[in-house]
């Protein structure tokens, strides 16, 4: 196992330097081998700054797994499962992935490889049966999850984040060394992976290739024993499929157990694999090393044409093209024909336990915990979310310019009117419009944060990079100064050009009303962004929740008119409080009279305002105490709802 060669233009990344039996370091050939590759890898950049983890071993026994099928009503029986209403999309797998080994899960579409990806990786657990060991023991999750990680098929990136930011996110949430190493690992990174040249560039203007290395080395920082890669290859041109295979298989070489789906490689990439483990209808039907597949099927009939690929030709039986074969394989790997070739190969599994067992003794101890602690990783968060807000031209500088150009058109529409008796409800109109427009703005980008983000924060969170209130708390707090400002640069434009009360009190009442009515809508679209299933669904559902909250909200029906059995619905729009108390910081508070440029005007007295909105009795601080206890509320049930999707994704 030690002495493999490497494939010409890969790149080994050791786990740990391999030594040979006489105990001297295996360098002459490695050396060789890196001075051939593009990215040009000297001597010192040889990985030295990646922590020591032990190798694994992965086994799992009689693994299936079952779901629910459809509504309860049209629910069969299922013959496998033998439990009404349930389907069985894995079935009786067994199977054993070793370290320093590049093993392929092959088979053709729905058969299941995602699947046993996803159980292996500790993805899903509802409906799971059998038994995963990592090492000869019991697999405990948490800890396993610490010494995996898991590259999906969909290369999920920040877009405004540079490659080399990226990086040090990474290295700072899953590293607890200096700032330094962190530096120079990094730099090493990059370097063996081709992508020191974008180092600067955005994640958003990558090609495909370069946005799966990325992915790679990302989840490398810590080294770990254990990578999941799904369809690794998808989307990629034969050059960048290449480059990806050899990074993997230099990967195992290091010591690392690489298991990855492939649909249909070619015939260059698929000799790269050290093993394959072939699915069709949720069973195994080959398991073993690519140069016996030929042989074993030869065995059994099965005669693959001259210069076919390979791996075209299992899927192709597979597939039932030579007729439905699937039972005949199903039975020879139960009888144990693929064993067979597992014999001739027990002194190298012999050599490679030994190996396993040697790191298990020196490497590092898993521990349940992150690598940082929660107030360290919410400062990283919070760091790169206020960056990428920043940089989001989008989300921010739009946002920015219609706060000020909506402020500057609102002004000249309702100009000088805030002090006019006879333009009281031009005034209550524009008081009630700002609400509003303030609503719509606070709720419909933030709509879109978590459904945009989900499936980047289920890798990290998932791959143990953060804690979900670390996360949540960075998310939210980011981008409450940037909801704080746009608020307060509608209102300073607007106050001073209608004329509102020339008072510092009022001003900052009317800012502050403003600004809170602003957050509370901006917690409401977190949790409708959370909650949703989709971005459509999300962006529906937005404009939708908004109707209520402003049909009851006291401008176009005073409480006292709303039917008694609808009355209560008065009491959860949280525009009702912020248009009541702008009401009353402008009118209320024993203010003059109002300049009445005919003979007589009706409301010239903000008393009669007060009592015509139905406000007379209202109280300013019960306006701030209600909408502070909707943000809070709002905070809370969007991160249950984050965490009960986080667990019911396994």
């Amino acid at each position: 196992m030690a002495e493999r060669t490497l494939e010409q233009g890969s790149v080994s990344i050791p786990m740990e330097e391999t030594k040979l039996p006489g105990g001297a370091p295996q360098e002459a050939p490695l050396l060789t081998h890196l001075k051939k590759v593009e990215n040009h890898i000297t001597e010192a950049q040889r990985f030295s700054h990646l922590p020591r983890r032990s190798a694994v071993d992965l086994e799992f026994n009689e693994l299936s797994y079952t779901i629910r099928e459809g509504p309860w009503w049209r629910r069969r029986d299922c013959s496998f499962s033998s439990l009404s209403g349930y389907k069985a999309l894995l079935k009786c797998l067994s199977g054993r992935f070793n370290s320093r080994e590049l093993i392929g899960i092959m088979g053709p579409s729905g058969a299941g490889k995602s699947t046993l990806m996803n159980i292996l990786a500790g993805y899903r657990e509802t409906g799971m049966k059998g038994q995963i060991l990592v090492n000869g023991r019991p697999r405990d999750l948490r800890t396993f999850r610490k010494m995996s990680c898991y590259i999906m098929q969909d290369d999920m990136l920040l877009p405004h984040l540079t490659t080399r930011e990226a990086m040090m996110v990474s290295a700072n949430l899953k590293l607890n060394e200096s700032v330094q190493v962190k530096k120079e690992l990094v730099d090493e990174i990059l370097t063996a992976l081709g992508l020191l040249d974008c180092a600067q560039t955005r994640t958003n203007s990558l090609s495909g290739g370069q946005c799966k290395r990325l992915a790679i080395a990302l989840e490398l920082v810590n080294n770990p024993p254990v990578m999941f890669f799904d369809e690794p290859t998808s989307g990629l041109d034969s050059a960048s499929c290449f480059q990806v295979v050899s990074l993997m298989k230099s990967l195992a070489q290091g010591g690392r157990t690489i298991i990855c789906t492939i649909h249909q490689p070619s015939a260059k990439l698929f000799e790269m694999f050290d093993k394959l483990y072939i699915l069709s209808q949720g069973q195994c039907i080959y398991k073993g090393t690519v140069p016996y597949l030929i042989p074993y099927l030869k065995n059994l009939g099965l005669h693959c044409p001259t210069y076919h690929n390979p791996a075209d030709f299992i899927i192709e039986v597979a597939s039932g093209e030579y007729g439905d074969l699937n039972p005949v394989l199903f039975e020879a790997v139960q009888g144990g024909l693929c064993s067979e070739e597992g014999k001739k190969n027990s002194r190298d599994k012999s050599d490679s336990s030994c190996h396993s067992q040697c790191h298990s003794d020196t490497g590092t101890l898993e521990k349940h915990s992150f690598a940082t602690s929660t107030f360290t990783q919410f400062c990283i968060l919070f760091k790169r979310t206020f960056i990428t807000i920043c940089r989001d031209t989008v989300l921010t500088h739009l946002r920015v310019m219609s706060h000020l150009c909506i402020g500057v058109l609102i002004g000249l529409l309702y100009l000088k009117i805030g002090n006019d008796a006879s333009k009281v409800f031009n005034n209550t109109g524009f008081l009630f419009f700002s609400m509003l427009f303030l609503m719509f703005a606070a709720l419909m980008p933030t709509v879109l944060t978590f459904p945009l983000e989900m499936s980047v924060f289920m890798r990290e969170h998932l791959n143990y990079w953060y804690s979900l209130k670390a996360y949540y708390l960075a998310k939210t707090m980011a981008d409450v100064p940037f909801q704080v400002l746009c608020p307060i640069i509608y209102c300073s434009i607007v106050y001073w050009m209608t004329e509102q009360p020339p008072e510092v009190g009022r001003y900052l009442l009317f800012m502050a009303l403003s600004t809170s009515t602003a957050l509370v809508a901006q917690s409401l679209g977190l949790l409708i962004g959370a909650a949703s299933t989709s971005l459509q669904v999300a962006t529906f559902v937005g404009p939708v929740t908004a109707i209520p909250v402003l049909l009851f909200s006291g401008f176009f029906v005073n409480f006292d008119t709303i039917p008694k059995y609808l009355q209560w619905s008065s009491y959860v729009s949280y525009v009702r409080y912020g248009f009541e108390g702008v009401i009353l910081s402008i009118y209320g508070m024993n203010r003059s009279e109002l300049e009445c440029p005919g003979l007589v005007c009706k409301f010239q007295k903000p008393e009669e305002v007060l009592q015509l909105l139905d406000v007379e009795d209202a109280k300013l601080y019960v306006d701030f105490m209600v909408l502070g206890v909707f943000f809070l509320v709002l905070r809370l049930a969007t991160y249950l709802v984050l965490r009960y999707k986080v667990k019911s994704e396994r």
